[in-house]
């Protein structure tokens, strides 16, 4: 913290809170300086593994392998991508990830940092790598890897060619501190959340008699699992390296290990015991790194935290039960509860202002929830008999048993069901899935309100699509000198904004036909929730035919509207900014439906040849907004299923700020825009926006929008009218200052920046 820090705390807060605080840091620091000196002299990884620990429960049964079938092409094509260690990430293109590998570079910045390595089987090639007091436990683990096997450099910023050291300290490891470096590349690859597709291609290689000569051998694939992670093991000792750096991504790791283990033991898959041992060991290594880790914060808390929760859920379900793993247990369901509470709104929409973002915190939700419904009886105890003060860390467990929970099921299953999730907890599940339904576009994607990196918990079925090489290079300016593949050769893109697969997870709790239909082909997801849950199933809050939540919201009277278009025409024109969009051959209004939700800030209008999304409300996290956009009162705007307007997206977070702050920028949102002023100060880092739009909704119903915000001083406003054969969007001020009429709709680029369709990509 610098001084200018301490001085402005001063004069925010007073002289009693800032010394707190001041002491508060210093113990930290002294605290940290002993672990680190700790860590360097001893070894972090737990103690060396004589035996098992005991059985791993088992969660995932085995899904039919009929059912992989009509999507083997793709299971096939990435299994084989995987085996070679090619990965694409972030807008790297498909890419193999190895030590001493060329990196194209981002925007012109280039680091040429890795070495190539000669991996002997003794584990000799760790030695300058390995900090001194975890290098022999590597060297063993390095033993276990199959000699044929190629390394992974997992420190490496594959875009850009920067190399974080294996031997700095997790909270040494520096980010955003080097143009064009983006830490987010080794920590996606470190998730690896491509583990589940190779126990999809084991599963279909078991079944090759049934004609499909597509796979290898089958043990091809669990090797290839139990290589990937034993060189993990070997190369990233705990707290040590950049990918122990948030404790975020070590919990989705563990978790895609977990599911990946999972699903090879449900399709007969055998591990030796030595590999059976180190795994379990680090997944216990994973769970006490989390709790010890927490991205726990008393004033605000999001999906970093919610993520850290959830991997300790799963590390705590599927170890042995001990009183340790009882109070991870609790502490992760207590900590559940308290966030969906406050991280989703009551009509299901994610607090962080971003639609991309509620569908990573919504699938760690469905996962999570599906796992406790469906913990055995023993595992269950430990919801009501725990030792609380195991728990060590803030928030602290509470001390009485989680309180229970008699929930209807569907009767022709059940009459009740208990369980440490209250009704109203079920019931935002639910909307959840509605928020998702209700914003889909036509063509399937979800409109980009706020940052999208692509995130995701568990990628069991990606939605991808085959395009050439070549196409891609033509598509995507990101792949500019790429040639890891020819171009003729099969790319597979996925389309990070299909999100009917969330839908799918979600329905496997409520079976409605409504979700079922609008997922389509994502039977998958909903069979893995059903393998967790067994039989519960529960009946949706709505009775028969009864409309949505967010159907029935209406903003405003007509009486109002007549007021506020009275007041606003009487506006001198040059206040003004008029766009007429036309939509001849049928009626925009037909079939019309609206659908509000105002503590997301997203309003919805959908017909038969109309798809309109108007943004206005909240910026996100209590005030924060750090991924939200300068979008107050933008819009995205389909006819007859083709995309007019839509938002630009994200691009980019730390590598290039500027750029961030461009797709950020109102200029790249369809909002209305006030000299070269932004409705939010960008200045306060990147990962905060300043509220002073405090947009609000006037009218909303079957005649159309009208909003409001204050971002440029004076109100600025936007009507969006219905016609029979047209859209009116008109803009106003109250000030001097004439609105900039920047609008212009043109069929080769609808948007106000190239569109980036998922972090890392960027539209040519």
């Amino acid at each position: 913290m610098t001084l200018k820090f301490y001085l402005q705390s001063a004069v925010v807060h007073p002289p009693h809170v800032v010394i707190k605080k001041a002491v508060g840091l210093a113990k930290r620091k002294v605290k940290l300086l002993r672990l680190r000196q700790r860590d360097a002299q001893h070894s972090t990884y737990a103690k060396p593994v004589s035996s098992r620990l005991g059985e791993p429960y088992s969660y995932f049964d085995a899904v039919p392998v009929d059912w992989l079938w009509s999507n083997v092409r793709q299971i096939e094509a990435l299994a084989e991508h995987y085996l070679a260690h090619r990965f694409d990430h972030l807008g790297s293109g498909w890419t193999q990830v190895r030590h001493g590998m060329q990196c194209r570079g981002l925007e012109g910045y280039h680091y040429d940092m890795g070495k190539a390595v000669e991996a002997d089987p003794e584990g000799d090639w760790l030695e300058e790598r390995i900090n001194a007091a975890n290098l022999e436990e590597s060297r063993c683990i390095w033993r276990l890897v199959e000699r044929e096997y190629i390394p992974i450099d997992w420190h490496l910023d594959f875009k850009s060619g920067y190399r974080w050291t294996e031997n700095t300290w997790y909270l040494d490891i520096p980010w955003a501190h080097k143009p064009g470096v983006d830490i987010k590349v080794p920590w996606e690859l470190a998730r690896m959340q491509h583990l589940p597709q190779l126990a999809w291609a084991y599963a279909l290689a078991r079944e090759r008699a049934k004609g499909e000569r597509r796979f290898a051998h089958p043990e091809v694939y669990s090797q290839e699992f139990r290589n990937q992670v034993l060189d993990f093991m070997a190369t990233n000792p705990p707290r040590f390296g950049v990918n122990w750096r948030y404790a975020m991504d070590v919990a989705i790791r563990v978790a895609n290990w977990l599911v990946a283990y999972d699903m090879f033991r449900s399709y007969g898959a055998e591990f030796d015991l030595d590999f059976e041992g180190f795994f379990e060991r680090s997944i216990y290594e994973h769970g006490s790194h989390i709790i010890n880790n927490l991205e726990w914060n008393a004033e605000l808390r999001g999906n970093h935290y919610l993520c850290d929760i959830v991997g300790l859920l799963f590390v705590s379900a599927y170890l042995p039960t001990t009183p340790e793993t009882n109070a991870w247990l609790a502490f992760a369901v207590q900590e559940m509860v308290k966030e969906l509470e406050s991280q989703f709104y009551t009509d299901g929409a994610n607090f962080e202002a971003s639609t991309s973002y509620h569908r990573l915190v919504a699938e760690l939700t469905i996962y999570a929830t599906a796992l406790v419904l469906g913990l055995p009886d023993e595992k269950k105890k430990a919801l009501k008999h725990f030792d609380c003060s195991i728990i060590k860390v803030r928030p602290g467990l509470n001390p009485s048993r989680l309180t229970h929970y008699l929930l209807s099921v569907k009767e022709d299953l059940n009459s009740e069901y208990e369980s440490p999730f209250p009704p109203w907890y079920i019931r935002r599940l639910e909307k959840m899935a509605e928020f998702t339904m209700h914003i889909t576009k036509p063509d399937g994607h979800i409109p980009q309100i706020g940052d999208n990196d692509s995130g995701r918990f568990l990628k069991l079925q990606p939605v991808y699509h085959q395009i050439t090489v070549a196409e891609a290079k033509a598509r995507y300016v990101n792949l500019d000198g790429y040639s890891d593949l020819p171009d003729e050769a099969v790319y597979w893109d996925e389309d990070h904004l299909d999100h009917r697969h969330l839908v799918a997870e979600i329905n496997g709790l409520f079976e409605r036909e409504d979700f079922a239909r609008f997922s389509g082909g994502h039977r998958l997801e909903t069979c893995l929730v059903r393998a967790l849950v067994g039989d519960i199933r529960f009946p949706s809050y709505r009775q028969s035919g009864e409309e949505t939540a967010a159907e029935v919201v209406r903003i405003g009277t007509e009486e109002n509207l007549s007021r506020l278009n009275a007041k606003l025409n009487s506006l001198p024109e040059e206040s003004k900014n008029i766009l007429e969009i036309p939509a001849p051959g049928g009626d925009l209004r037909e079939s019309l439906k609206l659908y509000a939700y105002p503590d997301f800030g997203l309003y919805l209008f959908r017909s038969k040849g109309l798809y309109l999304a108007v943004r206005c409300g909240p910026i996100g996290q209590n005030g924060n907004g750090g991924h939200a956009h300068n979008d107050q009162l933008s819009i995205e705007l389909s006819i007859d299923g083709r995309d007019l307007i839509s938002d630009s997206g994200t691009y980019l977070y730390t590598p290039l700020p500027a750029r961030r702050n461009e797709y950020r920028s109102v200029a790249a949102h369809f909002a209305p825009q006030l000299s070269d002023r932004e409705p939010g100060g960008l200045d306060h880092g990147l990962f905060s926006l300043d509220d002073e739009a405090k947009a609000g909704c006037l009218y909303f119903g079957e005649k159309g929008f009208i909003g409001k915000h204050h971002g440029y001083g004076p109100p600025i406003y936007r009507i969006v009218r219905l016609l029979e054969d047209a859209l009116h969007i008109i803009d106003y001020t109250e000030g001097n200052t004439p609105l900039k009429d920047i609008y212009r709709i043109n069929s080769n680029r609808p948007t106000r920046k190239p569109l980036s369709p998922g972090y890392g990509w960027r539209n040519a």
